[in-house]
């Protein structure tokens, strides 16, 4: 075959180079060793490990030093400013100690790792748990007249009386509680994941029972004290807000069942009450909010095993109002066998995952990507209850070299039975 015009250029002759010269002229090449033994290089080197569960326990096993690196509470800071964003580490179902891990071994979480909350109120109740983002969960019982914010994985927890004018719950009016909580550090630099220790903003929310009126306060930790309480009509008396809140630009927002969606304005410290596309019907679980790529309000419609698309957006002469999205993600094929329905109970703002619910389990489907994956496996069995996300850098290292080695043991045990 004939050698291409672009590849037929004469190669000019170079001078010889004498290959021993060359050697004695470079400087000798660091070794692993004494590239290992630089605190400060080593450190540049475990800070890039990935950020799944397994990263910094099983490194802390090959030395003591390293342990002693991994376990300093400001390499942890640094490992997550470098990673910037969380692993989605899996879901709370309903309550504190019902966790379903979705990482295979050796990242797998199981809900015995976290501990749980010591309070009034009762952690394995199902309800009980309200939500979670930037590391902590929010727990609310209508029974204890307080919210509890939760770290999962240290079992810390900051207690916070109900407001006055909440306090008493509207007795007789059977009020369904909703809260969610979000970090407010605004320090430039800041990584979610460690926010315990940071300022915080805490939602309470009261609705429902023979109430015509929805009443919200939001809490600052900085301050502790609860801003003013106000409340927004509500035209279902029943209604209770469904499945996980989304953060999207200055708001929260949630589901009313068999309603509308319900909205607080951070911004304007407002509550109102938006409804969904004219033509989109049906039960709770064929509809899930969405957090969209520029931060805005979207609606994911399920309609005979496909998912519609809809995001809020401004027309032409500045009216807001639902736009169907030409994308649509069906669903035939993304299961291990044909299925005659299926409907939401979770989703991930962050990660853009929903769950759903089928006859034989529950699935994660990755919006962008259109990729599912099973992650609780049932046979003929439904479940109906919210899954919550939860993310986190998990960093539990210990000190002791000897319980890291026997960690490490333990896991792979576990992994390889």
């Amino acid at each position: 075959s004939s050698i291409p015009k672009f590849l037929a250029v004469p190669i000019p002759s170079w001078p010889r180079v004498n290959d021993r010269r060359l050697q004695r002229s470079m400087p000798p090449a660091l070794p692993v060793s004494k590239v290992l033994d630089d605190d400060n290089l080593l450190i540049e080197i475990l800070v890039r490990l990935p950020p799944k569960p397994s990263s910094l326990p099983r490194a802390s096993a090959v030395s003591k030093r390293w342990g002693s690196i991994l376990s300093d509470p400001v390499f942890h800071k640094r490992f997550r400013k470098h990673h910037q964003k969380p692993p989605l580490l899996g879901f709370f179902n309903g309550c504190a100690n019902c966790f379903t891990p979705i990482m295979g071994s050796p990242d797998r979480i199981p809900a015995a790792r976290f501990s749980l909350p010591k309070s009034a109120i009762p952690y394995n109740d199902y309800g009980v748990f309200r939500g979670c983002r930037h590391g902590l969960a929010v727990l609310i019982d209508g029974r204890v007249p307080e919210t509890v914010v939760w770290d999962p994985l240290t079992s810390e927890q900051h207690i916070v009386p109900f407001p006055q004018g909440l306090d008493d719950a509207l007795p007789g009016y059977l009020c369904t509680w909703h809260g969610a909580v979000l970090c407010a550090d605004a320090d430039d630099g800041h990584v979610h994941g460690d926010c315990f220790s940071s300022p915080f903003k805490l939602v309470l929310v009261c609705c429902g029972g023979h109430n015509t009126h929805a009443f919200c306060s939001v809490h600052d930790s900085a301050s502790r004290v609860w801003g003013d309480v106000f409340s927004t009509v509500i035209t279902n008396r029943s209604s209770v807000l469904i499945r996980p809140n989304i953060l999207g630009r200055n708001a929260l927002c949630w589901l009313i069942s068999q309603g509308g969606i319900f909205v607080l304005d951070f911004k304007t410290q407002s509550l109102d009450v938006i409804e969904k596309p004219v033509d989109c019907r049906g039960p709770d679980g064929y509809f899930q909010l969405l957090r969209m790529e520029d931060g805005g309000l979207g609606l994911a419609v399920l309609l005979n095993l496909t998912i519609q698309l809809w995001e809020r957006k401004s027309n032409c002469n500045g009216i807001v109002e639902w736009l169907l999205l030409r994308k649509t993600i069906p669903l035939e094929g993304m299961f291990p066998r044909k299925l005659d329905f299926a409907f939401f109970i979770g989703y991930d703002e962050d990660t853009n995952v929903i769950v759903l619910s089928t006859i034989i389990g529950q699935f994660m489907l990755q919006l962008d990507l259109m990729q599912s994956k099973h992650i609780v496996i049932t046979n003929n069995s439904i479940s109906y209850g919210t899954f919550y996300p939860y993310s986190n850098f998990y960093t539990a290292v210990s000190n002791n070299w000897k319980v890291a080695v026997a960690a490490v043991r333990d896991s792979e045990t576990i992994r390889n039975n």
